[in-house]
């Protein structure tokens, strides 16, 4: 009997210590609430459809709202940053995702264009202030496992992002506009419990790990560098993200095929996060960066030159790719710039994301002067500089590495 019952209990053993990493420290708490919050901003597409009749909107006027919600969603988050290290990263993480869940439910009741844009930019406020101080938050674990616990942390907004049009798009279907409403309890809930899971847990302060690059501790050159890094990142997804369905279906494919291929794409950035984190606690940050980079543009390549289950291949890759890279730029930011955990956080999740819409921009530019492929093709380019800068970051970390050595 004793044989038999130790078989489970050793089996139950092995799997406590392998989540044991996964659950250190508050980053699944953060995942959550980073779930929650990324459901309550990514719904608004499937909500045009009913916007447009009721408020008599233009495609001009819904792309100027996104650009302003974009533009107030990343530009002031360094200023939250900055706040958050300096006052209590709790009180905002709540504040800010009981905020902006309230005001994105409001949405279906707006009267008027006007009503409707100060709205989203009021809403996307509380979003810019919730990504530093939770990215904090989070980081408040052994520093062996500070990779892990980012991936926990990107992985529940890519979630929240995918989930967000499908569910809402349900409660749309059964109850129309008014249905957006469901929101606030959902926001105010979760503010709730974390309040009340955050009592007696304090102020983020750095942990050095024994295998992170002394150079880079306090370097803006490296900041700055992995800010290049996320840009030209974010650069490329947001521009393949846009036009990926029109271009395939445009290359012969069905709108199925093009709508599963885009939720192939969202999913494989989910299932990336989860473990490009926990990968760069075991092989390093840049090892983990410079191979995601690299298949990136491999797998742009298979995408641009294949057809059939090859490109669906190509998307599964770029998309995986891309979602690895997430939580380890915002570790190396942390670990760039460590007195400042809630700045380094907010100026790779702000600023780095600002390129997105450019990169939307020039490939659109670029196809209505020539073919959708020809702009695709120039995204190649962004991978690239990518490189390069985690090349800096990397010159610059063994400059300063041998400066600390020799003092």
């Amino acid at each position: 009997m004793h044989t038999t019952n130790s078989l489970p209990t050793t089996a139950r053993g092995r799997l406590t210590a392998g989540l044991a990493p996964w659950l250190a420290g508050i980053a699944p708490l953060m995942s959550l609430a980073h779930l929650i919050l990324e459901a309550g901003f990514n719904f608004l597409p499937v909500t045009y459809a009913l916007l447009i009749p009721k408020l008599g909107l233009s495609y001009g006027q819904i792309g100027t709202m996104v650009l302003l919600m974009t533009i107030a969603g990343t530009i002031t988050q360094p200023i939250f940053g900055w706040l958050s290290d300096r006052g209590d990263p709790r009180l905002i993480v709540i504040a800010s995702l009981m905020w902006g869940g309230s005001l994105m439910g409001l949405v279906g009741f707006m009267p008027s264009y006007g009503w409707l844009v100060a709205l989203v930019v009021l809403a996307a406020l509380g979003s810019a202030a919730f990504h530093p101080p939770a990215a904090a938050l989070s980081a408040l674990t052994e520093a062996g496992n500070r990779g892990r616990a980012m991936s926990l942390f990107s992985v529940g907004g890519n979630l929240g992002a995918a989930l967000s049009p499908l569910l809402v798009g349900l409660a749309l279907s059964a109850g129309g506009l008014g249905a957006t409403t469901v929101l606030i309890p959902l926001s105010l809930l979760t503010g709730l419990l974390l309040a009340r899971r955050l009592r007696g847990v304090g102020a983020p302060r750095y942990r050095a790990a024994a295998n992170d690059a002394p150079a880079a501790i306090g370097s803006a050159a490296a900041l700055a560098a992995i800010i290049v890094v996320v840009g030209a990142r974010s650069y490329f997804q947001q521009a393949l993200m846009t036009y990926l369905p029109e271009w395939l279906r445009g290359n012969g494919q069905s709108l199925a095929v093009a709508g599963a291929a885009l939720t192939l794409f969202m999913v494989a950035v989910s299932v990336g996060s989860l473990f490009g984190g926990a990968l760069s606690d075991r092989f390093g940050r840049l090892p983990v960066i410079g191979v995601s980079l690299a298949l990136m543009m491999a797998g742009h390549w298979l995408l641009l030159h294949s057809i059939g289950t090859p490109q669906m291949a190509a998307v599964l890759l770029i998309g995986l790719m891309i979602g690895a890279s997430f939580p380890v730029t915002i570790v190396l930011a942390q670990e760039a710039w460590p007195r400042s955990l809630g700045f380094a956080s907010a100026m790779v999740m702000g600023l780095g994301w600002l390129p997105a819409g450019l990169g939307a921009w020039a490939v659109g530019r670029i196809a209505d002067g020539s073919t959708l492929t020809d702009g695709l093709r120039s995204l190649t380019l962004a991978p690239l500089v990518g490189l390069a800068a985690a090349g800096v970051f990397w010159v610059v970390g063994k400059r300063r590495g041998t400066q600390s050595h020799s003092v």
